[in-house]
């Protein structure tokens, strides 16, 4: 049976396009033209029959077909990529340096990693965790996530994880939260998170109307001591969902509020992209989609 293919060229053009958000960036990394790229990509898309990219003012962005099939591909590529790199170098697992917010690390990642995971993408990963938002990405990394803007040169950004913030508190502290509101509470402050302003602006009420305050500078150490009785905090369905899940942390009330910042996921320009870089941001990139998949659904 024989197998209706598309140009590889073109799909390659695309992932690059895709990973960059950029033709012209692509067509650095794969050593063309812009005009190239561009046009491996309208031939693309005429031959799939959908947009993959929406063109802008001097810019590109996937469309919703876009972004199904570049993950599509994505993935297909890593797959041939840890296959030829398995087949060239035997038994040889790739290193790879990951530079990652130690509470997003702390929160979400190491829940979702184990040593099969890790034995399947085949890698040794060396995780880089900080405590303050880096200005920039250190040497030698591979893969960072992180939080904000980023000055990263040599590096591509996207998006990795958008989150909502909301209250969260003790099962036991629920109840009485519902009945009187956050006036007369102690409230758990989170010095790398956004502040308690908005929420009582929201609700009608003074911060002056809280019984206390206790002050972390790590959101780990925020949602650990409201989840026990400690006082109620300020969570986010990211890096408070595992504690959602498990019971030990709910919500309260409102308001949801869209946070200030998002966390994106950037890819060392270095050419080629080795196997094992690919297989841990592919992986990373799928546990993202799963989450947010998991957050609509639950909506």
């Amino acid at each position: 049976m024989s197998r209706q293919l598309p140009n590889l060229n073109a799909v390659r053009a695309f992932d690059a396009a895709a990973r960059h958000q950029s033709f012209s960036r692509a067509a650095d990394e794969l050593g063309v033209t812009h005009g190239s790229v561009s046009r491996y990509i309208k031939n693309l898309e005429a031959e799939l029959g959908i947009q993959l990219f929406e063109r802008r003012h001097r810019q590109v962005a996937l469309t919703p077909a876009g972004s199904r099939y570049a993950t599509i591909v994505a993935e297909a590529l890593v797959l041939i990529s840890l296959e030829t790199g398995t087949r060239v170098a035997g038994d040889a697992r790739g290193k790879v340096v990951l530079e990652i917010d130690s509470d997003l690390a702390i929160l979400w990642l190491i829940p979702r990693l184990n040593g099969e995971t890790l034995d399947q993408l085949g890698i040794d990963l060396e995780m880089r965790s900080y405590a303050e938002p880096p200005r920039t990405i250190a040497p030698g990394t591979d893969l960072a996530i992180t939080w904000g803007a980023i000055d990263a040169p040599g590096y591509s950004r996207e998006l990795f994880l958008s989150f909502t913030t909301f209250p969260v508190c003790a099962p036991d502290l629920a109840s009485e939260l519902r009945r009187n509101g956050l006036a007369g509470q102690r409230l758990i402050h989170d010095r790398s998170m956004g502040s308690w302003d908005e929420i009582f602006r929201r609700n009608g009420l003074m911060l002056s109307s809280a019984a206390g305050h206790l002050t972390f500078h790590r959101t780990y150490l925020c949602l650990d001591a409201a989840a026990r009785g400690l006082g109620v905090a300020i969570g986010d369905d990211v890096t408070a969902a595992e504690l959602l899940g498990q019971g030990r942390l709910v919500r309260p009330f409102g308001p949801d509020i869209p946070g200030r910042k998002s966390f994106g996921i950037s890819t060392s320009n270095r050419t080629p992209i080795r196997p094992a870089v690919l297989a841990l941001r592919g992986w990373l990139l799928a546990q993202a989609e799963d989450h947010r998949q998991r957050i609509e659904a639950s909506a």
